[in-house]
């Protein structure tokens, strides 16, 4: 028995060490895979690093925040009983890193709504620079409706949005 008791706790060592190994590559390595993966963005998954991560509303305007970010977040959810078309107003401010801005109705289908990229020389922007607000108008499916944002590592940036209906 006593022989035995050593080679029991070194297989239950190795499990708990590839189960670890396994959750820890999953929340580091997924996240940082899924800004160019549609399937995945287009799924219910949140799979995402962040550091002072703020999202609030007020008055119906949503607002989000991040100091660094890799993967996604849904930061809007509407189950519509039926179709119906909205007017959706969106600033998206990126300081650091690569970000977009992605509706996705029921199904698998994804909508690009923004995307920015801090060293673009077309969409620079610094913390002094004003935000534009942009506007679309997003065609609600019956179902479950959200609003992510993607982005890649490290990624820093502000976001505020409202939707309106037609």
């Amino acid at each position: 028995m006593k022989k035995k008791l050593p080679i029991i706790i070194g297989i239950c060592i190795f499990i708990y060490a590839v189960i670890f190994g396994i959750i820890i590559s999953g929340t580091i390595l997924l996240p940082a895979y899924v800004y160019e993966n549609e399937k995945l963005i287009a799924s219910e998954l949140n799979a995402v690093n962040k550091l002072k991560y703020y999202q609030t509303v007020h008055d119906g305007i949503t607002t989000v925040s991040c100091s660094k970010m890799t993967g996604m977040e849904t930061v809007w959810k509407y189950s519509a009983s039926e179709d119906v078309t909205i007017q959706m107003y969106y600033t998206l401010q990126v300081t650091d890193g690569k970000a977009k801005l992605i509706f996705v109705p029921p199904g698998d289908a994804s909508v690009l709504l923004a995307e920015q990229d801090s060293a673009d020389p077309k969409s620079t922007v610094s913390d002094a620079t004003p935000a534009t607000e942009q506007q679309c108008t997003l065609d609600l499916k019956k179902g479950r409706n959200k609003i992510k944002i993607v982005c890649e590592k490290g990624t820093s940036f502000e976001l505020s949005f409202h939707a309106a209906s037609l």
